[in-house]
């Protein structure tokens, strides 16, 4: 999947709403304009958003999908602008896509309402306050049970002695392999999902999984490394964020045992 700035689309419109379907037991709690791309091209669907998972209608058809019949989610940000006498004009941008167990694929891009901010303080990274997002915590209700689901068979695949995909990332139960590299988990300092509006180096920017792990020998003498790979790059990567958090403890856990193991001993 192409990295997150080299795809965008135009934000979902005129976008058919029909009434939310009746066959989920959770109460609807919204709609998202979407579209599926298939053989006959793209069709435009809701994404209509329960609290056990979601239907998809296109007017005339619909389908339910429970959270445990999402097999990936990806999500990212973004931010499209133009300058205009000393402001810059800007609206973040929103894509949430949702492969299901059956091979239906949903992508749903939408955009906040544009905010004017002085061209000076939007490259220093300031922006204006705009209105709290409307799509960001609806697209949330589906990203956060998903991410539980799927970091929970995550965990039992590692403990199993499996591996785990994420994109151009393998998980193990050692830690993460990538372009023939070995990532221990108990080497990384750093892993999140983050988002950079202006930099001077163009490779910072966008939304993306940001690495930092330590090495024997960096460059310059330097004993970390870092990774940066595009977000629409890497499948569920809430759940290898929270997967590294956690082995991050766990190791942090086990050292502060073992020193007080040899301490006992004195």
């Amino acid at each position: 999947m192409a990295g997150w700035w080299r795809r965008k689309s135009a934000p979902e419109t005129d976008v058919p709403v029909t009434g939310a379907p009746k066959f989920l037991t959770g109460s609807a709690r919204g709609t998202l304009p979407a579209h599926i791309d298939g053989p006959g091209g793209r069709r435009a669907v809701t994404l209509a958003v329960h609290d056990d998972g979601v239907a998809l209608t296109d007017g005339e058809e619909g389908r339910t999908y429970r959270w445990s019949e999402v097999a990936h989610v990806w999500h990212a940000n973004d931010m499209d602008g133009e300058a205009a006498d000393g402001l810059m004009i800007t609206e973040w941008l929103h894509e949430l896509l949702l492969e299901f167990t059956d091979g239906t694929v949903v992508n749903s891009l939408l955009a906040d309402p544009p905010v004017a901010t002085p061209e000076s303080a939007f490259r220093t990274g300031r922006l204006s306050s705009s209105p709290p997002s409307v799509i960001a915590p609806l697209m949330q209700r589906v990203i956060a049970p998903v991410t539980e689901l799927l970091l929970a068979r995550a965990k039992a695949t590692l403990a199993a002695g499996g591996q785990v995909e994420f994109g151009p990332l393998t998980a193990t139960a050692e830690g993460l392999h990538h372009d023939g590299k070995e990532v221990p988990w108990n080497t990384i300092t750093s892993c999140r999902y983050g988002f950079v509006i202006f930099h001077e180096d163009e490779d910072e920017l966008g939304a993306m999984l940001r690495m930092e792990y330590e090495v024997d020998s960096g460059a310059h003498g330097i004993p970390f490394a870092w990774l940066r790979i595009p977000a629409l790059d890497v499948p569920e990567v809430d759940v290898l964020v929270r997967l590294a958090d956690e082995r991050r403890i766990q190791d942090s856990s086990r050292a502060r045992d073992a020193q007080s193991s040899r301490h006992d001993r004195r």
